[in-house]
């Protein structure tokens, strides 16, 4: 999409083929309302402008743009980087000319580009630059998202951390990783690599990926009223088919089993993706990389100073366990900045949520979310109330 100024017209349109009509990230003016508006693109579905309204908690997607004067617009400097595991398409979204803390965004497990709606510019408009990123397979980037674990995606995060470092923009010593749901696996594994002086993660697993696959596949059949007897019946279907991408059990077994579960009235909620038995050896190498992931030791050893937010209704994790145990992992490298925080009303998303699965309607985000991190950072220095 074709990068727009910002500007003080009433409101700035930015039009790609294919495209519905998307507005400037930034914060407008709305009849003497905030609004905080970012792009927010995920395949296959078209952009759209995702939005935040902070006296009402309201988000979602923006119906209309008209009578929005923008407030405060986000400067975006992008990137083809020329990473070892293919090319990688990213951005410096920033505001004024002095360098800043800045924040790298890690995606969760979505076909989404770096344009993640209304957190980009609520970060920039309130002192905090941010690097993000096209997903693996999306925007300018190539590869398969699907087929990359987190320590795949950590290199892709060490190379924007490495190329952005020298910018203008950034204060070197300022910089912090952000991770949402499957990139919270990922964004602890960055201070390990680098120098990071913050970390915020967002509905982050301290489970395996196994483990937290076996919650989400529960949870989604419960969501449609599947037996007791069903829900065994589909984790022991997927766990034929996980030992066969290990090497531990035959891919005549799995097909066997995946045939026939495939007829019951339950498989098409057991979130089992359309693979072909055996895979090609590549898809394989992919799931292994995929799936084969435990945060614990890695989160036993960070010492970055961290807030960790998590939604009581959550069904995408078991957000009790991770609330459990997120502080006590962080907390074995020594006594360390550990802030983990639970909303009672929301999901996964930390939207509120009376069932946990969908958001309630109106779309409004949890009492106290997104304000909470900018206090956190606030506090700790992260924030220059001088600079623009």
């Amino acid at each position: 999409m074709r990068r727009l100024l910002a500007s003080s017209v009433l409101f700035v349109l930015a039009l790609a083929p294919g495209q519905a009509a998307t507005i400037v990230p930034g914060s407008y003016d709305a009849a003497g309302r905030v609004l905080y508006v970012g792009i927010e693109h995920e395949l296959p579905d078209p952009a759209q402008n995702d939005f935040f309204e902070p006296s009402s908690g309201r988000t979602g997607d923006l119906a209309s743009v008209r009578g929005l004067r923008l407030r405060c617009g986000v400067g975006e400097e992008r990137r083809l980087i020329a990473a070892p595991q293919g090319r990688l398409g990213a951005s410096l979204y920033y505001r004024g000319v002095n360098p800043r803390a800045t924040i790298i965004l890690i995606h969760g497990a979505d076909a989404e580009t770096r344009q993640m709606g209304f957190i980009i510019p609520y970060f920039v408009c309130n002192g905090i630059n941010v690097i993000s990123y096209d997903q693996r397979g999306t925007g300018e980037s190539t590869g398969n998202w699907f087929l990359t674990g987190p320590t795949q995606k950590v290199e892709d995060a060490v190379v924007l951390y490495d190329t952005f470092i020298g910018d203008r923009h950034v204060a070197t010593r300022r910089v912090g990783v952000w991770g949402f749901s499957n990139g919270g696996w990922t964004a602890p594994m960055l201070p390990l690599r680098r120098p990071v002086a913050f970390m915020i993660l967002k509905s982050a697993p301290t489970e395996s990926i196994l483990s937290n696959l076996d919650y989400e596949v529960v949870m989604e059949l419960r969501r449609h009223d599947a037996s007791d007897a069903d829900v065994a019946q589909a984790l022991a279907m997927w766990h034929t088919v996980e030992n066969a991408i290990y090497g531990k059990g035959s891919w005549n077994d799995a097909r066997g089993v995946l045939a026939a579960d495939e007829k019951r009235p339950w498989f098409e909620y057991s979130l089992m993706p359309k693979l072909g038995l055996p895979p090609p050896a590549a898809t394989v190498a992919g799931l292994r990389n995929a799936f084969g992931y435990d945060p614990r030791t890695t989160l036993m050893s960070d010492t970055t100073p961290t807030l960790a937010l998590y939604g009581a209704r959550d069904r995408k994790l078991d957000a009790a366990d991770s609330f459990k145990h997120m502080r006590g992992f962080l907390k074995v490298a020594g006594d360390r900045d550990v802030t983990v925080i639970m909303f009672p009303q929301a999901g996964h998303t930390l939207e509120v949520s009376a069932n946990g699965y969908d958001a309630d309607v109106p779309e409004r985000l949890a009492p106290g979310y997104p304000a909470i991190v900018l206090t956190w950072l606030r506090k700790r220095g992260f924030i220059d109330e001088r600079q623009p």
